[in-house]
């Protein structure tokens, strides 16, 4: 199984993406902003994000191959729906089931989440504007296409909303419609 959680910066996705990780009896993280740290680093370079993709199909193909494991969590930030396709197609082949969450926050809330982080001030201020232009964009692209099952996390833990995909990930209703769209 591969689980990929979408969401603007300062919602939680790697948080929720380790708890989530730490559910499965053996399950490999993959967070894509530390995977694809690279310097220099554009938000806005194809050439790096299909580094980054090809780079986490190596890897889950790698840990499939010699590792035995066959469960992957993947925290990342997909802004259109095409950018979201690609890399399914790219782990298409290494597995049949992949879930995409998209997590929804009131921005106030996000904002309230980036201060208490441990983040130093210059790197709050910056996520601060990043996140709000992230939730503009993805709240018009999931318009446009698929961006993640949506799960609000604006009164939840980190632990509850890892609880909310496990739940959803294992219950044969949403399984099925999730794969008929």
């Amino acid at each position: 199984m591969i689980i990929i959680i979408n969401g603007p910066c300062g919602i939680g996705k790697s948080t929720t993406g380790e708890r989530v990780t730490w559910k499965f009896d053996r399950a490999v993280f993959l967070d894509g902003d530390a995977i694809g740290a690279v310097h220099p680093f554009e938000i806005y370079d194809d050439v790096r994000i299909e580094h980054l993709y090809q780079t986490l199909r190596h890897l889950i193909a790698f840990h499939i191959e010699h590792g035995d494991y066959h469960n992957f969590v993947i925290p990342y930030v997909f802004e259109t729906p095409e950018s979201l396709a690609r890399l399914q197609e790219l782990l298409a082949d290494l597995d049949d089931e992949i879930y995409v969450f998209r997590l929804v926050c009131a921005l106030h809330v996000i904002e309230q989440r980036l201060c208490d982080s441990s983040r130093s001030p210059d790197e709050v201020a910056w996520h601060l504007a990043r996140a709000a232009e992230l939730v503009r964009i993805q709240e018009a692209a999931a318009r446009n296409g698929d961006l993640g099952y949506v799960v609000d996390t604006t009164t939840l833990t980190p632990d509850a909303v890892a609880d909310v995909i496990w739940g959803l990930v294992h219950n044969p209703d949403f399984i099925a419609r999730y794969q008929k769209v």
